[in-house]
């Protein structure tokens, strides 16, 4: 845990700053991204495929598929679900809190699920070790009820389709594939350190990013 407060371009109602996975990962992946988006404030767009994954996760959270065919139905019928959906969490690292939703989980809180939706063959990159969406879901889990997750998977459901082709994105008829996710002591602590040098790192660049432009806002 952190002894001093981060300042981060986020804040929470409470004035405390705030990360979370899909922060982090824009950081990584495209810091001009992350200027306009977290520092400039420009909003995020929502892309087809992005607006696609929302329906399809709302369609598995409500069980109702009415915005979808009778195959795609079929194929969301042998999605995994647990007993609570959407359930909010935050890890508190002294300098900076996580926040997030887990998916869906367990009410014990012991199976905790993502899901992820995309075309076939690309859901490798949920077993890569730059994917931590779950292993903050369980600590902060660990942290608020003192439940570590025996289990932490991602449901990727396939898609097909190019909307920017003219081709209709839909759920594929193929079985959604179950990605175990690795979330050992090793690994869980591997993240929580690694978590807060990166939010070093982002503290670092928004600090430089606003004395050189000479402003906060």
């Amino acid at each position: 845990m952190i002894d001093r407060k981060l300042i981060l371009p986020k804040k929470d109602k409470k004035g405390n700053s705030r990360l979370s996975y899909s922060q982090i990962k824009c950081f990584k992946e495209n810091k001009r991204e992350y200027i306009k988006r977290y520092i400039l404030k420009e909003g995020f767009y929502v892309n087809k495929y992005m607006s696609f994954g929302t329906k399809v996760g709302k369609a598995i959270e409500t069980n109702c598929y009415k915005n979808f065919s009778e195959i795609e139905k079929e194929s969301l019928l042998k999605v995994k679900r647990l007993d609570e959906f959407e359930k909010f969490t935050t890890l508190d690292f002294g300098g900076f809190i996580m926040y997030g939703y887990i998916d869906s989980c367990s009410l014990d809180m012991n199976n905790i699920i993502d899901y992820k939706t995309g075309s076939l063959g690309k859901h490798e990159k949920y077993l890569k070790s730059d994917y931590t969406q779950l292993h903050y879901y369980a600590l902060s889990l660990r942290q608020k009820y003192g439940i570590t997750p025996t289990s932490a998977q991602v449901n990727y459901i396939i898609r097909e389709g190019n909307p920017y082709k003219g081709i209709i994105l839909r759920v594929s008829k193929e079985k959604p594939i179950l990605i175990d996710i690795d979330i050992s002591e090793k690994t869980l602590n591997r993240v929580y350190w690694d978590t807060i040098e990166i939010a070093k790192e982002i503290e670092s660049f928004y600090l430089k990013y606003i004395e050189t432009n000479n402003s906060i806002d």
